[in-house]
């Protein structure tokens, strides 16, 4: 970012969450949030996991190389928003969490203080309430 031209540096710093986050160790929110993910994730054996905006751009991951963090982002954003407002319809108020299980795994969903989206991927072998746990672990540290 040394050779980056001033404005571009400044609108980077502001995505990433300014110069520091707010735990005055030195580390850029985005720092902040990668680390956070990479404990998460290690600590309780999960294939990855994404923080997103509300609007679906990524802001921090731990992701395995096949997983484009992207894409999971904005498809994380669109399936929340979609499912919230079918559930508004039918009058069962919004969502609180989304969990998908497929052949191979779990992904959870989670929208946080109506500004952040996490998505928690695991693997067939972990244990449902050990990823929602996780997933809660992140809520509450952001």
């Amino acid at each position: 970012m040394e050779n980056s031209h001033p404005v571009a540096k400044m609108l980077i710093e502001a995505h990433q969450g300014g110069e520091t986050g707010n735990g005055g160790n030195g580390m850029t929110k985005h720092q902040e949030m990668e680390s956070l993910l990479t404990q998460v994730v290690k600590e309780n054996g999960l294939d990855g996991a994404v923080i997103a905006d509300i609007e679906g751009l990524p802001l921090a991951s731990h992701l395995p190389p096949s997983v484009d963090e992207d894409e999971l982002a904005a498809a994380s954003a669109a399936i929340l928003s979609i499912s919230d407002s079918k559930l508004t319809d039918g009058e069962k108020g919004g969502v609180v969490q989304l969990s998908v299980e497929s052949v191979d795994g779990y992904l959870v969903i989670k929208e946080v203080k109506g500004e952040y989206v996490i998505s928690v991927v695991a693997p067939k072998s972990s244990k449902l309430g050990i990823v929602l746990s996780a997933v809660r672990s992140i809520e509450r540290r952001l």
